[in-house]
């Protein structure tokens, strides 16, 4: 077995010997808070990138949109895997995060799988044109086609590289380099797309095309900055990192950690894609309600997302002497992480609540769709509490090493709500829709946490 898969074996302590040597609680909740701001503000930046992609792409045309989010149908369920399974080296990466000779070997494992998978996504986007061929697309949206789909599948590789790169260093607790890492994605994105799709004064309009040259520079320019972060912002500065051949039971190691992850994304946004075909079917106002609902929770949520990745190098250094001092600081900083998250996503929810009116004026000047969100405002931040709170005791069991349980969570929660959304949304309408989905976080919340206290329950006799 590799030195970097190997546990340590610290000496025997007391729980409260634990107590003692651990830092103050609130100071654990001000790390984490310091930790996360930098990954909110990432994420942030990299929504508002897509949306400026789908409105630059919406003025090429209809054809090129059609084209465009066919395309991405293919390619964001391929990222979401990609970071799922990269994901999986968080762990190994905060375990080994003093020892340089160690994480050289848990970034050439990570590095070998971000190849494997990113090559994978790249053929299938690659493919999207002779699949758009074979289900009857209308040849409009075929021609518009172009070299697109052949650029983001060489824009997929280059993401899974970087994916590979921004994780180790949130891993290793440099959430600012991982910021400079979205922003600069993110800055060329807003640049370069308007710049190279419409051709603004002399500059000739290159389309599709010219959407598919700027996201492949866009995603090279983010590798090669978080790889220059990494090795010149982290323990592994000034080292010379080699990539030998594979240790393919090292790299499954970490696949084996990520790969459930990246299923619960599939299987979350793929019931998600047919809650809203269920709220279609009731009618057009509910269908555009449900449609801005579901974009205000994305924004509300996001916060609980970047503290659960800033929480995880916690949790996992605790994990790492838990064979020999228990799971207590494990617990404790997951405790920490919802200290910080839950306050802000209520906080955020409230704010929402408080500047509805024009707030949803943006969104749609309907008022009958206004108002039906206005009153709906109550279970969306329900689903959103709900599904903040299952995040942390998520990232618990990606701490330890054990996310096979989420898999299993949110394969019987989020396929429950797929068999009952068609259903209950003819019975109830968007209301009952929205209390289904209520219903199915709450299920995660309850799944997620018995799963998290399962993995951390067990002490050793010198605990």
């Amino acid at each position: 077995m590799p030195p970097e898969f190997e546990k340590s074996s610290p000496p025997p302590a007391s729980s409260s010997d634990n107590r003692r040597n651990a830092p103050p609680f609130s100071e654990t909740a001000r790390e984490i808070a310091g930790k996360t701001f930098p990954l909110y503000l990432s994420m942030v930046a990299g929504v508002i990138g897509t949306l400026v992609t789908a409105a630059v792409l919406g003025h090429a045309g209809t054809s090129s949109l059609a084209a465009y989010a066919m395309t991405v149908a293919v390619s964001n369920p391929a990222v979401m895997v990609i970071q799922g399974a990269l994901r999986g080296s968080m762990p190994f990466v905060a375990e080994n995060g003093d020892a340089p000779e160690s994480l050289e070997g848990v970034f050439r494992h990570s590095l070998w799988l971000a190849l494997c998978v990113g090559a994978l996504g790249g053929v299938l986007v690659a493919g999207v044109p002779f699949l758009a061929g074979l289900i009857g697309v209308p040849e409009a949206t075929v021609a518009a086609f172009g070299l697109f789909p052949f650029l983001m599948a060489l824009a997929l590789m280059a993401t899974s590289l970087q994916t590979c790169a921004t994780t180790l260093l949130i891993a290793l607790g440099h959430s600012r380099e991982a910021m400079w890492v979205g922003l600069v994605n993110t800055g060329l994105s807003v640049v370069l797309i308007p710049l190279l799709v419409l051709g603004p004064g002399p500059l000739p309009a290159l389309g599709m095309t010219g959407a598919g040259v700027a996201m492949c520079g866009n995603a090279a320019a983010a590798m090669i900055t978080a790889h220059l972060l990494l090795r010149r912002r982290t323990v592994l500065a000034g080292r010379r990192i080699r990539v030998t051949s594979p240790e393919w039971g090292a790299v499954w190691r970490i696949a084996r950690v990520g790969l459930p992850m990246g299923s619960t994304m599939l299987i979350k946004f793929g019931v998600l894609g047919l809650t809203a075909m269920a709220a279609a079917t009731v009618g057009v106002v509910e269908a555009a309600a449900h449609q801005i609902m579901v974009t205000l929770v994305t924004f509300v949520f996001l916060p609980a997302t970047a503290v659960g990745q800033a929480t995880v190098p916690f949790m996992a250094r605790a994990a790492k002497e838990a064979p020999e001092r228990g799971h207590g600081e494990v617990r404790r900083a997951l405790l920490a992480g919802v200290a910080v998250a839950l306050p802000v996503v209520a906080a955020s929810g409230l704010l929402v609540l408080l500047v509805a009116r024009p707030l949803l004026g943006v969104f749609s000047p309907d008022p009958r769709v206004q108002a039906m969100v206005i009153a709906l405002l109550p279970l969306l931040l329900l689903v959103v509490l709900a599904d903040a709170a299952q995040v942390m005791p998520g990232m618990g069991l990606l701490a330890v090493k054990r996310t096979t349980p989420t898999l299993y969570t949110f394969a019987l929660c989020f396929g429950a709500l797929a068999l009952a959304v068609f259903p209950v949304a003819a019975a109830g309408g968007l209301a009952w829709l929205w209390v289904a989905y209520a219903v199915a976080c709450s299920g995660l919340v309850l799944g997620q946490t018995g799963g998290f206290l399962r993995a951390t329950a067990a002490r050793t006799v010198g605990a």
